[in-house]
């Protein structure tokens, strides 16, 4: 369906978008902001997978522990200092006290590459960036393991397995150097392949405006829970909302080039706003049956003032 595709009208007289820089009036990242927020944390699930040695995120693993939340018989071997002796002078049985251990987990941030993502006032592949960025440096501040994963193209560099504070200036770097590609695979078969080499799962983000030719239900079916919370942003401009096009255009497809000339008129705006709110009902129904987290946000929403708060409210960060 052609809604689903993002045209621009033709200009003959200027370069190709895809040929164009993204040119941006402000730094990606603001060091007083990095800080402000280092308070703040992902929210990652129970079920995940993580190593207890570090970490920040409550496990289901339970293991001999000051803090008591259940106990066990007491085995040979057994630390001393975690026996229970109110219990055995009440029970005369030796118990050991178990508790949560804090874990790291495997944080996975994919960012959509394609041509698409240069659309937008300012380009959606900006706003992108800023929330990989600022999901990577959380998870860096906060000990869990992260890799950044550029998708849509072949041949490009991941970000990481990197753990610590330490790793967060080389992080930011890699996020602002990203830059679009033109599309070697479809977005479902990078994110399987992506998750076929990373079998242990995680929290795994994808950031991306979602025009593509799969469906998102394609997309997410490798990255089946509990071993995978997923976490889909979907970027929006607001001209995608309100186009502000009208007559007899040229559109031109900003992915596969292929040109579409139609007339612009009060019934297809109506029937282009139709499809566009069943389109992004179908994106919500696929995340609930996936148990995926659907996040829309506006490419113009300035990162600290409103997408933050916004996510919060999701409470994907606490």
């Amino acid at each position: 369906m052609w809604f689903k595709t993002i045209f621009r009208r033709k200009r003959p007289t200027t370069g190709s978008l895809r040929s164009r820089p993204m040119r941006a009036d402000r730094p990606l990242f603001d060091e007083p902001f990095l800080r402000r927020i280092e308070r703040l944390s992902l929210q990652a699930q129970r079920t995940l997978r993580g190593n207890p040695i570090s970490g920040e995120h409550p496990g289901r693993r339970q293991l001999p522990a000051t803090v008591f939340s259940d106990h066990r018989p007491y085995s040979s071997g057994d630390d001393l200092r975690y026996v229970d002796w109110g219990a055995y002078a009440r029970q005369n049985q030796l118990l050991v006290r178990l508790g949560e251990m804090e874990q790291e987990v495997q944080v996975h941030l994919l960012i959509d590459t394609s041509q698409s993502m240069l659309i937008g006032n300012p380009p959606r592949l900006r706003l992108a960036q800023q929330l990989v960025g600022t999901l990577g440096y959380l998870a860096l501040a906060h000990n869990d393991r992260v890799r950044v994963a550029p998708i849509g193209a072949t041949g490009r560099q991941i970000f990481g397995p990197a753990h610590g504070k330490r790793h967060a200036i080389s992080m930011l770097r890699f996020v602002e150097r990203i830059e679009p590609q033109p599309a070697a695979a479809g977005l479902a078969a990078a994110v399987a392949a992506y998750a076929r080499h990373h079998p242990q799962g995680g929290l795994l983000v994808i950031c991306s405006d979602l025009l593509t030719t799969d469906t998102l239900a394609e997309v997410l079916h490798p990255l089946e829970p509990p071993r995978w919370q997923l976490l889909v942003l979907h970027l929006l401009d607001q001209r995608d909302l309100t186009p502000d096009l009208r007559g007899a255009l040229e559109l031109e497809d900003s992915e596969s080039g292929q040109r579409l000339s139609l007339l612009l008129d009060e019934e297809t705006l109506r029937a282009y706003k139709q499809h566009l709110a069943t389109w992004r009902e179908e994106l919500l129904r696929a995340c609930e049956r996936r148990g995926a987290t659907y996040v829309p946000m506006m490419s113009h929403w300035p990162l600290e003032q409103q997408v933050v708060p916004y996510v919060r409210l999701r409470r994907l960060l606490g």
